[in-house]
């Protein structure tokens, strides 16, 4: 074998074995329906994730329109005026159009600064009910406005946006990004998604200039699990998401997901009850 040869197979034993390490480390237990109302409870966004993904939910599908339904009485329900932005949306990298509706919200803060935007898409592939791929997203946002609501009122205004159309090409996030007029006001995004139904929650990808929120993330979050090499590993696999579109509008943010059990990604297989909400808490 040659030396290079042997150099690159090392390398990748390597990099293998830090990944499964990383994908080894349990998520903490997750919170009862009855937990305080001012944390964020697992057992009350499992609610939402079993009312989502029923079925599939792919764009244009009537089970679209039943999810994008819940979603507005959701956040009516929780005392919020939520906004439609129903649009023609291009993807322009990858020559993509499409009609799309966003679902947005925004939680006023007590200060006149940048607000940080919480994304998550609420579509899903024809082939699987996407409780992992997005349903959890979607809960975990719809979950953090409930807790955020019983709390006192923050200094940033915080923005929850629901994406349309990112299975089919980032297309709620372009649009967003191209035509909302509340895209100017964004300072941080945090955008969640999903490439499985368990283990840990990670922190795997990030926006440029990237130290000041890293040591934000070290500092505030209970249970980190982030690494560069899941960067580096995720920029060899055939996928984005939204966070390309914002990271290509010049937004800083950092992007979330979980790819335990990879075998539910876009299958059947990704069901409210093989969601994890151990993980799912975390996330």
């Amino acid at each position: 074998m040659k030396t290079g040869n042997f150099a690159l197979l090392a390398l990748a034993c390597i990099a293998a074995a830090a990944y499964g390490a990383i994908l080894a480390q349990d998520p903490p237990p997750s919170s009862p329906v009855d937990g305080p109302a001012q944390a964020f409870s697992a057992g009350r966004a499992a609610l939402d994730v079993a009312a989502i993904a029923e079925r599939p939910h792919p764009i244009g599908s009537a089970d679209h329109k039943r999810v994008q339904h819940y979603i507005v009485e959701r956040l009516r329900s929780l005392g919020m005026q939520p906004e439609l932005q129903e649009t023609t949306a291009v993807f322009a990298r990858d020559a993509l159009a499409g009609r799309v509706t966003n679902i947005l919200a925004r939680l006023k803060g007590t200060a006149n600064t940048k607000a940080v935007l919480l994304a998550a898409h609420y579509d899903s592939v024809p082939s699987g009910p996407g409780a992992g791929d997005n349903a959890s997203g979607v809960a975990v946002l719809l979950e953090t406005l409930r807790a955020l609501r019983a709390g006192p009122p923050l200094a940033n205004d915080v923005i929850f946006l629901f994406t349309d159309g990112e299975e089919v090409g980032l297309l709620g996030a372009a649009a967003f990004t191209a035509e909302h007029p509340w895209a100017r006001d964004v300072g941080l995004v945090l955008n969640f998604d999903a490439r499985g139904n368990s283990g840990p929650a990670l922190m795997f990808e990030t926006t440029p200039g990237n130290g000041r929120l890293i040591e934000l993330l070290r500092a505030n979050v209970a249970h980190p699990r982030a690494s560069s090499l899941t960067y580096a590993v995720y920029q060899r696999m055939p996928n984005d998401t939204d966070l390309t579109v914002f990271r290509s509008a010049g937004l800083a943010g950092l992007n979330f997901a979980f790819i335990g059990i990879i075998e539910a990604y876009h299958t059947r297989l990704d069901t409210p009850a093989n969601l994890s909400a151990a993980t799912l808490e975390q996330q």
